[in-house]
């Protein structure tokens, strides 16, 4: 199979699953306790505004229809206003001013888990039942048969309970502090740009507690995968050539088995960006980091069913496309795998 082919049918595979995700999303946004119209209605609303707003919202249709009219509104980049928000805040609108900041901490956190991940998983590999490899494995079994949000909660209680508070706790800039010029979203770029390093380092500083909360819930799988691929690779005939031609198996290690193993360690960063999006939402909101995390409890708490859809949408859109740039990467890096 053809590469072109191999994408075309990856894309039409993907945008089916989307569907099927709006789809599933829609009816049990639909199946939420409570009364949207009715929360929406001032104190003093009678009956005749009750059906008017009902009207408006299109919430006396069928729901059949909501969902094909909401559809083809979202193919169509409608994505319709928010219920939850009495000004009427456009859902794209919304949902572009949150994303950045929450893309921004995941990038940083899961780059830096990368790198910790694979530096420590050769650390273990390369000492193998030793000292060393036993104090890594014990840390990585530790929190990974945690949940990530205890392991959020047990950074706040760690924070809580040092006698020296160094970080901050809440939020990510210090009250008083302004916004910096809106250039890109993204908050430390737009800092950089605009040449507010005293914003840049008061951000930095900020989300350096959720940060390490999420570094710690992705690299503890990277370590263990990067760990179990170097022992597997360095049973290989062709370690056991190198060895034999004299090679240390640190070179061996260094020069062959770290280009060999980025395949599986690659296919376990992708399959971990679900997971980092669920921690996400975990650490805004207990952080009080202004994301989508906190944007879709609020929407959540307030029946907000367009925006709960738009930003599952979002959610899913950002995972199916993660997996199809980590399929399309492993097939380049190792030809040996067939486009299937």
């Amino acid at each position: 199979m053809k590469l072109y082919t191999y994408i075309i049918k990856r894309a039409i595979f993907s945008l089916i699953t989307l569907f099927g995700v709006i789809f599933i999303t829609f009816i049990i946004t639909r199946s939420i306790p409570g009364d949207v119209v009715f929360l929406r209605l001032p104190e003093k609303a009678t009956l005749e505004d009750y059906l008017a707003e009902k009207e408006r919202l299109g919430l006396d249709k069928p729901i059949l229809v909501q969902f094909i009219i909401y559809t083809g509104d979202l193919l169509t980049g409608n994505w319709g206003y928010s219920y939850s928000y009495r000004a009427e805040y456009h859902i794209w609108s919304l949902i572009m001013t949150h994303l950045p900041r929450s893309l921004e901490i995941m990038f940083i956190s899961l780059i830096i888990a990368i790198v910790l991940g694979i530096f420590f998983g050769k650390i273990s590999a390369m000492h193998r039942n030793g000292f060393r490899d036993i104090i890594i494995r014990i840390f990585a079994y530790i929190f990974i048969s945690i949940p990530g949000f205890v392991i959020v909660i047990f950074f706040m209680q760690l924070y809580v309970f040092t006698p020296i508070r160094i970080f901050p706790l809440y939020g990510y800039k210090t009250t008083g502090y302004p916004e910096p010029p809106l250039i890109t979203g993204i908050r430390s770029f737009d800092c950089l740009l605009s040449g507010k390093w005293y914003l840049f380092y008061d951000y930095i500083w900020h989300i350096i507690v959720p940060v390490s909360a999420m570094i710690i819930i992705q690299m503890v799988i990277i370590i263990r995968q990067t760990r179990s691929s170097i022992i597997e690779a360095l049973q290989m005939d062709y370690v056991q050539l190198a060895k034999v031609k004299g090679y240390k198996e640190k070179t061996i290690v260094k020069r062959h088995v770290m280009k060999n193993i980025l395949t599986p360690i690659i296919t376990s960063a992708g399959i971990q960006f679900p997971i980092v999006l669920g921690g996400m939402v975990a650490v805004e909101i207990i952080y009080n980091i202004d994301g989508m995390g906190s944007l879709l409890q609020n929407a959540v708490s307030g029946s907000d069913y367009p925006l709960i859809i738009g930003i599952i949408f979002v959610f899913s859109l950002c995972v199916i496309i993660s997996n199809f740039i980590v399929d399309l990467i492993i097939v380049l890096i190792d030809p040996r795998i067939k486009l299937k």
